[in-house]
């Protein structure tokens, strides 16, 4: 510890370690979700989560998988793929299009 007076002021000065994610691995391939890009590491994966609570048949099971994108992509269609199999028949709801589970989209 480091202790430092300034004036009526006292600060007790300490180094701390701090655990921080340097890589994440795709649930799937297994390979890395970080990329290089200008001398910086950024994450480029997508996430499914669940967290199940009272009343469902899944209550206190949480998931979690880290996703690269060519399978996010394999996971989006097929879940594009059954809602479409769900609503075929159905006149009522409309089949899912391009834009389907697209909360944003960023200007590229």
């Amino acid at each position: 510890y480091k202790l430092i007076i300034l004036g009526i002021a006292m600060k007790i000065l300490a180094e701390k370690v701090v655990e921080t994610v340097v890589n994440r691995i795709c649930d799937i391939c297994n390979d890395s979700v970080m990329i290089e890009m200008n001398g910086h590491t950024h994450k480029e994966c997508g996430e499914l989560k669940a967290s199940w609570g009272y009343g469902s048949k899944a209550d206190g099971i949480t998931y979690g998988l880290d996703l690269c994108e060519n399978y996010f992509e394999v996971a989006l269609h097929a879940l594009k793929d059954y809602r479409r199999s769900i609503v075929m028949f159905d006149e009522k709801q409309e089949l899912p299009d391009k834009a389907f589970g697209i909360a944003t989209k960023g200007l590229r």
